[in-house]
This record gives C-alpha cells, sequence and structure tokens, in this order.
C-alpha cells in the first residue's frame, strides 16, 4: 500500500512547472501509471471463492 503512495508521490513531483512533459508524453505517462494499478489491483486481490 504505501508502494502506490510512494510512486505516486514521485509521479507528481518529477516534473517542476517549468519542465512539464508534453500533452501526449503526460498520457501516456498517466496511462502507464493507470496499468500499473490495474495489474496491482488484480493481483492483490483475494480469490474469487472468497
Amino acid at each position: 500500500m504505501f508502494d502506490i503512495y510512494a510512486r505516486s508521490f514521485l509521479e507528481a513531483t518529477r516534473f517542476s512547472s517549468n519542465t512539464r512533459p508534453d500533452p501526449r508524453t503526460q498520457r501516456h505517462l498517466d496511462a502507464q501509471s493507470a496499468k500499473r494499478e490495474r495489474h496491482l489491483r488484480l493481483w492483490q486481490r483475494g480469490p474469487y471463492w472468497i
């Protein structure tokens, strides 16, 4: 759980206001982050019979 918070904090503070990536790169970074979150949630959920 802490890993999720640490990763989102690092992603939020990776760029200063002057070095923001272009919108295409930002969309890619957001998609990668969402994909990791989705995979992590699937991995951490309980088995279907519980």
